[in-house]
């Protein structure tokens, strides 16, 4: 599996323009959604059921998570300054997650994530 280099450039520029917000400009929010490997999703629109399992070996394999919102948003996922493991990620497609909220220049990032069991 090839790692598109804009795809990379986007997620380190996600990183470097989150690393500049102060912390009192992030807020708490509750997503719903459908996760999604941002890989596929971004390079060929891959989501729903017949992308599950190519999304789950994807995750597993290290590959960013991202949900695509209820509301439209495409939203990356993270840990606390960490990818999320896949063992913390839940095996249904549509998900509730709580977090911390940043956006710049056009990203979304969902810090701390935690999912609703």
């Amino acid at each position: 599996m090839r790692i598109g280099k804009s795809i990379l450039a986007g997620a380190l520029l996600l990183c470097a323009g989150v690393m500049g917000l102060r912390a009192e400009e992030k807020q708490e929010v509750t997503l719903k959604g459908e996760l999604v490997d941002l890989y596929c999703y971004l390079d060929h629109g891959a989501a729903g059921d017949k992308h599950s399992s190519c999304a789950r070996k994807c995750i597993n394999l290290g590959l960013p998570v991202g949900l695509k919102g209820d509301d439209g948003k495409l939203y990356m996922l993270s840990g606390e300054h960490k990818p999320l493991k896949a063992a913390e990620i839940p095996k249904t497609e549509k998900v509730t997650v709580k977090g911390k909220l940043v956006s710049a220049d056009g990203y979304n990032l969902v810090e701390d994530a935690e999912f609703e069991r």
